[in-house]
Protein backbone atom coordinates (compact mmCIF):
# COMPACT_ATOMS: atom_id res chain seq x y z
CA UNK A 1 0.00 0.00 0.00
CA UNK A 2 2.81 2.35 0.59
CA UNK A 3 4.82 1.95 -2.12
CA UNK A 4 1.98 0.81 -5.46
CA UNK A 5 4.45 1.84 -7.82
CA UNK A 6 7.45 0.07 -7.19
CA UNK A 7 8.22 -2.38 -9.37
CA UNK A 8 7.95 -4.99 -6.88
CA UNK A 9 4.08 -3.85 -5.87
CA UNK A 10 2.96 -6.86 -8.13
CA UNK A 11 5.20 -9.33 -7.03
CA UNK A 12 4.28 -9.01 -3.58
CA UNK A 13 0.12 -8.39 -4.42
CA UNK A 14 0.62 -11.72 -6.27
CA UNK A 15 2.09 -13.30 -3.05
CA UNK A 16 -0.91 -11.83 -1.11
CA UNK A 17 -2.97 -13.78 -3.30
CA UNK A 18 -0.84 -16.91 -3.11
CA UNK A 19 -0.91 -16.97 0.93
CA UNK A 20 -4.66 -16.66 0.75
CA UNK A 21 -4.98 -19.49 -1.68
CA UNK A 22 -2.73 -22.20 0.58
CA UNK A 23 -4.61 -20.77 3.34
CA UNK A 24 -7.93 -21.82 1.92
CA UNK A 25 -9.14 -18.56 1.46
CA UNK A 26 -10.23 -18.58 -2.46
CA UNK A 27 -12.53 -16.18 -2.95
CA UNK A 28 -9.71 -13.70 -1.63
CA UNK A 29 -7.42 -15.16 -3.45
CA UNK A 30 -9.34 -14.18 -6.57
CA UNK A 31 -9.67 -10.97 -6.22
CA UNK A 32 -5.98 -10.74 -4.82
CA UNK A 33 -4.91 -12.17 -8.57
CA UNK A 34 -7.51 -9.72 -10.03
CA UNK A 35 -5.45 -6.64 -8.43
CA UNK A 36 -2.56 -8.39 -10.16
CA UNK A 37 -3.84 -8.97 -13.73
CA UNK A 38 -5.72 -5.36 -13.90
CA UNK A 39 -2.81 -3.39 -12.20
CA UNK A 40 0.18 -4.62 -13.23
CA UNK A 41 -0.56 -6.45 -16.55
CA UNK A 42 3.49 -5.92 -17.68
CA UNK A 43 4.33 -7.72 -14.53
CA UNK A 44 6.14 -11.05 -14.09
CA UNK A 45 3.93 -12.61 -11.69
CA UNK A 46 0.51 -11.76 -14.48
CA UNK A 47 1.00 -14.82 -15.90
CA UNK A 48 1.31 -16.91 -12.29
CA UNK A 49 -1.58 -14.82 -11.07
CA UNK A 50 -4.04 -16.06 -14.22
CA UNK A 51 -3.09 -19.82 -13.37
CA UNK A 52 -3.48 -18.97 -9.69
CA UNK A 53 -6.87 -17.14 -9.80
CA UNK A 54 -7.61 -20.46 -12.49
CA UNK A 55 -6.92 -22.97 -9.58
CA UNK A 56 -8.73 -21.07 -6.96
CA UNK A 57 -12.05 -21.34 -9.39
CA UNK A 58 -10.99 -24.91 -9.20
CA UNK A 59 -11.09 -25.35 -5.94
CA UNK A 60 -14.79 -23.36 -5.51
CA UNK A 61 -15.93 -25.68 -8.10
CA UNK A 62 -16.14 -23.43 -11.01
CA UNK A 63 -14.42 -24.75 -14.05
CA UNK A 64 -16.13 -22.86 -16.42
CA UNK A 65 -14.37 -19.74 -15.02
CA UNK A 66 -11.24 -22.06 -14.78
CA UNK A 67 -10.92 -22.63 -18.66
CA UNK A 68 -11.92 -19.41 -19.52
CA UNK A 69 -8.82 -18.09 -17.27
CA UNK A 70 -6.95 -20.34 -18.90
CA UNK A 71 -7.86 -19.60 -21.85
CA UNK A 72 -6.80 -16.14 -21.22
CA UNK A 73 -3.33 -17.28 -20.18
CA UNK A 74 -2.33 -19.70 -22.77
CA UNK A 75 -3.32 -17.01 -25.28
CA UNK A 76 -1.39 -14.02 -23.55
CA UNK A 77 1.54 -16.07 -22.25
CA UNK A 78 2.33 -19.12 -24.27
CA UNK A 79 5.95 -19.54 -23.66
CA UNK A 80 5.92 -18.76 -20.14
CA UNK A 81 6.17 -21.35 -17.41
CA UNK A 82 2.58 -20.19 -15.85
CA UNK A 83 1.29 -20.88 -19.71
CA UNK A 84 2.84 -24.27 -19.87
CA UNK A 85 0.97 -25.02 -16.81
CA UNK A 86 -2.01 -23.54 -17.39
CA UNK A 87 -2.29 -25.76 -20.96
CA UNK A 88 -1.76 -28.89 -19.04
CA UNK A 89 -4.70 -27.75 -16.40
CA UNK A 90 -7.04 -26.93 -19.25
CA UNK A 91 -6.76 -30.15 -21.06
CA UNK A 92 -6.99 -31.87 -17.93
CA UNK A 93 -10.05 -29.95 -16.76
CA UNK A 94 -11.96 -30.37 -20.81
CA UNK A 95 -11.46 -33.91 -20.58
CA UNK A 96 -13.55 -33.79 -17.34
CA UNK A 97 -16.31 -32.04 -19.15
Amino acid sequence: KSHPASQLAGSAQFWVASTYFKEGQYEEAISACDDVIKKYPQGNKTPDAYYLQALAFCEIKDSTTAQIILEDLIQKYPNSEAGNAGKQKYEELKSKN
